[in-house]
């Protein structure tokens, strides 16, 4: 009897050794819209078009936000398991293709404000991403000054393995202001076009000529909806949180090629890259009824500022330096290299765009991460807070 037993266990241990594992296949096995995706307890990040999962492993599928379900399902949150190439849920006793596993609406994200301070006391870490069985689990953080209300950096992680078959999605959704003291619709209203012409006639007068239908303030992301894989994560970045105002005709020019330059970087090193996404100073523009130059602020108590400069700190270590992308938020300024406030390295590391000259779609240059530091902030040692595994390089 034993000795049956003992066969009986090998043949299982045998069979689950050779079984088919179950994959899934990027885009195509992916539902629209498509549920928060979970292996080994942890947010799902491929590596390659195709993933596999081992007999007996699990996924979890989860539906965020107010009556979202896995349609077929009829669950928020289910778990699945890889038996003989198949995902199987013990709870129904069926078989389900990952591509007939929709969620009844896109998932919705949070905002976790944590406790936790960041950049050495200037503010505290803001979480996004999603709450899954107990556990948040975050997309991107950003480390938010709520005092002067503005974001000190975007902490993210561009998945470079996963740029070429990431999921392309023209969904775009509302911003809202979670975390900040100004509500939803109020910020909202800062950004429409007749608020900004309202503004821009209180500091220049009524024959303003900044503000018009094509000239104007927008969302400027700092972690980029882009940089993400599925679309639950992309719609995770619409926070005004995570934004600040920017100049359309930069974001669409030149800032949008800096987004793009790190994307392609990632993707030539096939591994994650770790950026940090901030802004510096107070645009100021000048009046020309009197040549003095005014802070720009899309709300009249001041709160709301349109920064002076764009930048993004790129690590990788692959990368010989820790690289600053920095970009003028200027478009109106006749400026060129004069405006460099440390050494632009864009050349040198193969980093350089023939558009980057261009003042009037945000005049952009790259810099060493320690010279930028030193010549922002007068200290070599800059405040981010780093992930586990990743150090400054010298």
């Amino acid at each position: 009897m034993f000795k049956l037993w003992l066969k009986l266990e090998l043949l299982l241990a045998l069979s689950s050794v050779f079984a088919d594992p179950c994959t899934i296949t990027i885009p195509s096995d992916l539902p629209t819209p498509q549920p928060v995706i979970l292996i080994q307890e942890a947010l799902f990040r491929p590596t390659n078009v195709v993933t596999e999962v081992q007999e007996n492993e699990e996924i979890t599928l989860h539906c965020a936000g107010s009556s979202n379900l896995v349609v077929a399902l009829k669950q928020q949150t289910a778990t699945l398991k890889c038996q003989n190439g198949q995902f199987y849920s013990e709870e129904k006793d069926q078989e389900y293709a990952l591509a007939d596993l929709k969620c009844t609406h896109v998932p919705t994200s949070e905002l976790l404000v944590t406790e936790n301070a960041c950049a050495e006391g200037a503010g505290v870490f803001y979480e996004v991403g999603f709450q899954v069985n107990d556990v948040f689990q975050s997309v991107f953080t950003i480390c938010y000054d709520s005092e002067n209300e503005h974001a000190l950096y975007s902490r993210s992680l561009v998945n470079g393995a996963a740029q070429s078959f990431k999921i392309n999605d023209s969904t775009r959704r509302a911003f809202r202001a979670d975390g900040m003291r100004f509500s939803t619709t109020a910020t909202n209203t800062l950004y429409t076009n007749k608020n900004q012409v309202s503004r821009f006639k209180t500091l220049f007068g009524t024959d303003q000529t900044f503000i018009n239908s094509t000239s104007f303030l927008a969302r400027g992301h700092l972690a980029p909806d882009a940089d993400f894989v599925f679309s639950y994560e992309q719609l995770a970045t619409y926070y005004y949180a995570n934004c600040a105002p920017e100049w359309q005709v930069v974001n669409a020019g030149n800032w949008v090629r800096v987004e793009n330059a790190v994307r392609k970087l990632a993707s030539s090193y096939g591994s994650d890259l770790l950026t940090f996404t901030s802004t510096l100073d107070v645009l100021e523009l000048t009046n020309p009824s009197n040549n003095k130059l005014i802070d720009i602020y899309l709300d009249k108590t001041e709160v709301i500022a349109a920064p002076k400069w764009y930048y993004k700190v790129v690590m990788h270590p692959n990368l010989p330096i820790d690289i600053v992308f920095v970009t003028l938020n200027n478009p109106f300024a006749n400026v060129g290299s004069e405006v460099e406030f440390c050494t632009n390295v864009c050349e040198k590391y193969d980093l350089s765009s023939s558009y980057y000259e261009e003042a009037s779609r945000g005049y952009t240059f790259c810099c060493e991460l320690n010279d930028f530091w030193t010549n922002v902030m007068g200290d070599s040692t800059p405040y981010y807070d780093l992930p586990d595994g990743w150090s400054y390089k010298n």
